[in-house]
């Protein structure tokens, strides 16, 4: 049986900030939440529908350049943050929002319910480096504990 939650960790890791969501995913599954599938993806787009379907909820970790806020800050968006960037491209190289819409079209009852998005805002997303920017690796924890809330009320909006 699929665990209800999945949270699922995007980046590269020999990108230097980009590997954010990867790392706050591999702290997540260090924790051994019952019930809770940790994955961690190198590709967006298309590839991510499948890895998405059969889990109730989604927590999807990223980074994320707005330039509003300092490196390192940590947003908990809605799905409807990215609603404006939902487009018809190249089905090969398609953004997360348009990837979820896609596959809550050709499969609704297979793709979550509900999805949060922790993003942090980082710097350099262009070095290769297996090293972060201190400020972004200054908030892996506050990251990781915005997850572990997530999940808490997951779990208790399911009793």
């Amino acid at each position: 049986m699929t665990p209800r939650i999945l949270v699922l960790g995007i980046g590269s890791p020999i990108v230097t900030d980009d590997s954010i969501g990867l790392r706050v995913a591999d702290r997540v599954a260090s924790l051994g939440i019952e019930g809770v599938d940790v994955r961690e993806a190198s590709t967006s787009g298309l590839d991510l529908i499948e890895v998405m379907m059969d889990h109730e909820v989604a927590i999807i970790v990223d980074a994320i350049i707005t330039s509003s806020k300092p490196p390192g800050s940590v947003f908990l968006l809605s799905e409807e943050s990215f609603t404006e960037s939902v487009h018809g491209t190249n089905p090969h190289d398609v953004n997360i929002a348009t990837a979820i819409e896609l596959g809550r079209r050709l499969e609704p009852e297979r793709m979550p319910k509900k999805m949060h998005f922790v993003a942090i805002e980082v710097i350099d997303t262009k070095t290769i480096s297996d090293s972060m920017s201190p400020e972004v690796e200054k908030a892996l924890p506050k990251a990781v504990d915005t997850v572990v809330e997530i999940i808490k009320m997951a779990k208790v909006s399911d009793s």
